[in-house]
């Protein structure tokens, strides 16, 4: 029952979290960390780690969202978002996307970084067995390995960058070629 009563916290604190901390509320919430660990309070003493790292995440999301690139000729992207994950949720992580459309056909960009869900697909992606016998076919994006996969007229690009940032291209077949091109384009720098 604890162990719930804590997980329900600190989804509460993200929920609660302003859009960007300031340096003073990290601090605040690593110093009130120290306290509780050196009172014994091992609970509490987690539960304002969890805030503080869940408030550098925030900080670190809103940093991401500038690595996506602006729409090309004859194109629109929306606003880039980003979500949090609180480490006691799904072991926490970052999520950015940016929709990007024109009048016939739609591209969404998602990126997934600090999770510590993407060390299966770094395998599956270092396997190029695993990849063929997925229905997936290789191919290079920004001089990364990447994996190219077909359903139906969707078409979706994955690959790992440097940096261990997942990033996943998905949309109409027809709009292949834009698909490479904004992969191609997204800043690596930034992640």
């Amino acid at each position: 029952m604890k162990m719930l009563a804590k997980y329900l916290f600190s989804g509460l604190l993200v929920a609660s979290l302003p859009l960007c901390a300031s340096e003073a509320e990290i601090n605040e919430a690593i110093s009130a960390a120290s306290k509780h660990y050196k009172a014994g309070e091992l609970s509490q003493a987690i539960a304002q780690l969890d805030y503080a790292s869940t408030l550098i995440r925030q900080e670190k999301g809103e940093q991401v969202k500038q690595a996506f690139p602006p729409a090309p000729a004859g194109w629109q992207a929306e606003e880039a978002q980003s979500e949090v994950a609180a480490s006691a949720m799904f072991g926490g992580g970052i999520t950015a996307s940016r929709n990007y459309y024109n009048d016939n056909q739609s591209i969404e960009m998602q990126l997934m970084m600090d999770s510590p869900m993407l060390q299966a697909f770094s395998m599956m992606l270092s396997n190029p067995s695993m990849i063929a016998m997925s229905g997936g076919k290789l191919v290079k994006i920004q001089g990364l390995q990447a994996v190219q996969k077909l359903e139906g007229d969707r078409l979706e690009l994955q690959f790992v960058t440097p940096a261990g940032a997942m990033v996943t291209v998905s949309g109409d077949n027809a709009a292949q070629s834009t698909m490479l091109a904004l992969a191609n384009a997204i800043d690596l720098k930034k992640l």
